[in-house]
């Protein structure tokens, strides 16, 4: 089975293929065959290495992020492991500043008999302390006044101390407050943190000083960052003082006397060290990830140095795996733009083909290798020359039937015969009765109003020329009912000028007036009103006549959309619905509905010119 479909599926392939070959060999245009396959490439390749390159900036950015937060973590945790030593042993040399012994030996100028169960309290409880911890080196307690210095093995002269550089700090006026100290004992290994506290005795000047002093290397164990460096790819803690002159602590021992740390001071301008900060930085000629903070209690500076050789390992392997994804997709949008080229192609391949039968391409065509789409051109602008003649005869033709139609349908309304006729009976009754009457007025008003009907000058004509013409049926209507029937005209004179197709209102006035109120005695009234909706104009003529059922409204829509009803009710609304179709298109005309008024609505809706 899996055989058969591999088999079907190249020669599928190989048919493509020959086709394609085909068609190079014998073209006859210039191939748009291959401008599809090289738009459709791009389209394809384009986005797709975009969204790549996109997705490997993403990555790149989350390993740099996942390098800072790491590097920060690790400054947080190496940051609280040597803040929570110093100021431990800080307050210890505080509390031992304040111990009853230790005040009652620095207010003696020499130790005497009296005083020896003091001395040998206090050692004792220096050797305690020694022991406590192991980056303790040594506890020493300075006494000014008599000149010894008192340490957990006993006393001794200050004149034969050993480690007189531990005791350099104190001075009477010294302040009150701890000294850090970073320095090598006695000029040669161990490096050694020292914290110094003077002692005062009754707010006078200091008489003394406390000395504790931290085994670096043994306090890097403690924390467990501590170990000779033999390559510069590992991360490195360093504790500065406030303005960065002396290096107080340093995981890397070799720096504590070296002093190879200038490059690291300039980092004292960074901005936000209380709240933190992590930036790359080059030193010693390699990238960083460098992290800081400072500690307003102690008033130290913490700085994390990460290499930048992991972040730019991983960065590499995150490269490697971008180009072998954009490679992979490069082939697969070569493949498929192949493929699509094809497929889109063969609409334009079957029109060239009938083009060629029916003899609508012809051998100057072939020899000037246009492209299909221009020859396709060509084609159609030839068959779009030879019947611009016919277009435009048959468009002459339509104008002229649409001004026939519309002349006939606004003559059909009132016939011309008739407007001599009424001129006549009106001279002859203001003879006969000595002047003008009610009827000569009568007779003048319609032949007023049939010479608006019968005029041909204009089938548009403005709004306001069309209430004219509805004022002079509505006053012989007044003459035929006697004020039962009552016009509210209500449009807006901003509509006044908008050009309506003539007799449109008439018609429609005279709808109402003889449907909706032929047996109603009083009360009689029609309303006229309009509005502007969009590009068009609406006009609505409401009554509150006997209003009709819903099965003859369904009749009237019906009888208004269908022009081949020549006689029946409703005449004049489907002559008015119609000639509106006509000027301006089938979307518009009348529309019909019950009005809340209790009679009928009929909507006129057209264009505005």
């Amino acid at each position: 089975m899996k055989r058969k479909m591999r088999k079907g599926w190249m020669e599928k392939t190989g048919r493509i293929f020959r086709q394609l070959c085909e068609y190079l060999k014998d073209y006859r245009f210039s191939s748009i065959l291959l401008k599809y396959f090289f738009l459709l490439f791009l389209c394809l390749v384009l986005p797709a290495t975009v969204l790549n390159v996109w997705y490997g900036r993403i990555q790149r950015e989350q390993i740099y992020d996942e390098v800072i937060k790491r590097n920060e973590s690790s400054l947080t945790q190496a940051y609280n492991s040597v803040h929570s030593v110093i100021m431990s042993n800080m307050n210890l040399s505080y509390s031992l500043s304040a111990n009853s012994n230790v005040r009652y030996l620095t207010s003696r100028n020499s130790v005497s008999q009296d005083s020896i169960a003091n001395l040998d309290s206090l050692t004792a409880m220096l050797s305690v302390l020694k022991n406590a911890d192991d980056y303790i080196d040594s506890i020493y307690i300075y006494f000014a006044n008599s000149g010894e210095v008192v340490t957990n093995t006993g006393m001794t002269r200050y004149e034969n101390f050993q480690d007189k550089e531990a005791l350099f700090s104190f001075s009477p006026d010294m302040p009150q407050r701890n000294i850090l100290t970073a320095r090598i004992k006695e000029n040669r290994y161990p490096y050694l943190l020292t914290i110094s506290y003077p002692i005062t005795v009754s707010g006078d000047v200091n008489r003394g000083l406390v000395v504790i002093n931290l085994d670096v290397e043994k306090l890097g164990d403690y924390i467990g960052t501590g170990k000779y460096r033999n390559t510069d790819d590992s991360p490195r803690l360093f504790v500065f003082d406030e303005d960065m002159s002396t290096l107080v602590y340093s995981d890397e021992y070799r720096l504590l006397s070296e002093g190879n740390w200038d490059e690291i001071v300039r980092l004292r301008d960074q901005e936000d060290w209380e709240e933190g900060f992590s930036d790359v930085c080059t030193i010693w000629d390699s990238r960083y990830v460098v992290s800081g903070l400072k500690n307003e209690e102690d008033m130290l500076r913490y700085l994390y140095l990460s290499p930048m050789q992991e972040f730019e390992e991983k960065s590499s392997l995150a490269d490697i795996r971008l180009l072998q994804i954009v490679a992979l997709t490069g082939l697969i949008c070569l493949i498929l733009a192949f493929f699509l080229a094809v497929w889109v192609y063969r609409p334009v391949r079957q029109t060239i083909r009938v083009l060629s039968e029916v003899s609508m391409l012809t051998e100057w065509d072939k020899k000037e290798r246009l492209d299909e789409m221009e020859a396709i051109q060509r084609s159609i602008l030839s068959a779009k020359k030879e019947n611009d003649e016919l277009n435009a005869q048959i468009q002459e033709r339509i104008i002229s039937l649409h001004n026939a139609q519309i002349c006939a349908l606004q003559t059909q309304i009132n016939p011309h015969f008739l407007f001599n006729t009424l001129e006549a009976i009106a001279n002859a009754a203001a003879l006969l009765m000595n002047g003008d009457n009610k009827v000569t007025e009568m007779i003048y008003t319609l032949g007023q109003l049939m010479r608006i009907s019968l005029s041909n000058e204009n089938y548009l004509v403005p709004l306001k020329e069309e209430l004219e013409h509805v004022k002079l049926y509505v006053k012989l209507v007044e003459f035929r009912f006697h004020g039962r029937i009552t016009l509210h005209q209500e449009l807006p004179e901003s509509l006044w000028e908008e050009r309506i197709v003539k007799l449109t209102l008439q018609p429609l006035i005279e709808n109402s007036v003889q449907h909706g109120f032929a047996r109603k005695r009083r009360g009689g009234n029609i309303w006229l009103r309009g509005e502007k909706k969009g590009g068009d104009t609406c006009l609505y003529v409401i009554d509150n006549g006997e209003g009709i059922s819903e099965e003859e409204l369904e009749k009237l829509r019906r009888q208004l959309n269908d022009p081949s009803i020549k006689g029946g009710r409703h005449i004049g609304m489907r002559n008015v619905n119609q000639r509106l179709k006509l000027v301006f298109g089938e979307k518009y005309g009348l529309s019909v509905s019950r009005a809340e008024e209790g009679g009928l609505c009929v909507a006129v809706r057209f264009h505005s010119i």
